[in-house]
């Protein structure tokens, strides 16, 4: 069933951004579009390329430690049926040249600050019965999806997902006596402005990346079937696409897989 009210935290753009334009057109003839509130670091009244009907909350900046305090501030009461947390940092490093600045705001906003978001929300009520909250993650935070192929590197983009993977985990277990299911999402590699500027945009054809607005179709829909039993998972909604190492160390059948997959830790 279609959920009802919708929030998508880092909505100016890519996944964010076609995740609020998906769920802002009617899903389908016999319903109505949900309920929309979309977050953006700017000011609310900077509305570009949004659609219209959209609930937009402004300043919400996930490396500050008020986002928490904001975002209840800005959804005025209203309790929502689904939440996802889509805004992310990647910065690219190689050995001998990590950045410590860097890394620590890549787990600012991929790691501490959904914990703190899922928080505010659920001990100021503001998460509706058997809601759902998706963490954007991502395979890159799987330990056993690494290997000596893709080599080192990149260490606060895997560290801060890892932990990211952990956090919703832990969320998860908090969360179960009230009916919330968290989960944390592989949505695929994806074609945005985030992993071109990180330079791989020339790894698209052969990893097979998707469009944000194909990303969201599978996401939105994966959304729907989410239950307490998936809680506290990592899953792929598009199955195995989008993950190199899925063939070999998943196997072919997984690899293949083009129904949610769940990933390993």
């Amino acid at each position: 069933m279609p959920p009802s009210s919708v929030l998508i935290i880092g909505a100016s753009r890519g996944l964010g951004l076609a995740l609020t334009k998906h769920y802002t057109s009617s899903l389908s003839p016999s319903s109505s579009p949900p309920d929309v509130y979309a977050t953006i670091r700017g000011d609310p009244t900077s509305t570009k390329g949004l659609p219209e009907g959209v609930h937009v909350i402004g300043g919400i900046d996930l490396s500050q430690e008020t986002v928490s305090e904001d975002l209840v501030r800005g959804l005025e009461g209203k309790k929502v049926d689904v939440v996802y947390i889509v805004a992310g940092l990647l910065k690219t490093e190689t050995f001998g040249e990590a950045s410590w600045g860097d890394q620590v705001d890549m787990y600012k906003i991929c790691a501490i600050a959904p914990v703190m978001i899922v928080q505010a929300l659920a001990t100021h009520d503001l998460l509706a019965p058997r809601a759902k909250i998706l963490l954007l993650t991502s395979e890159a935070g799987s330990l056993s999806l690494r290997t000596p192929k893709e080599g080192g590197g990149n260490y606060g983009h895997h560290g801060s997902k890892a932990a990211g993977n952990m956090a919703g985990r832990l969320l998860s277990y908090d969360l179960k006596e009230k009916g919330v299911g968290v989960v944390m999402i592989h949505p695929g590699f994806l074609k945005t402005e985030m992993t071109k500027a990180a330079g791989f945009e020339q790894h698209y054809e052969e990893m097979g990346a998707v469009t944000p607005e194909e990303a969201a179709k599978y996401l939105a829909e994966f959304a729907e079937t989410v239950t307490m039993e998936m809680s506290g998972k990592l899953w792929a909604p598009m199955g195995g696409r989008g993950i190199g190492n899925a063939k070999a160390l998943m196997g072919p059948q997984a690899a293949e897989q083009t129904t949610p997959l769940e990933l390993p830790w």
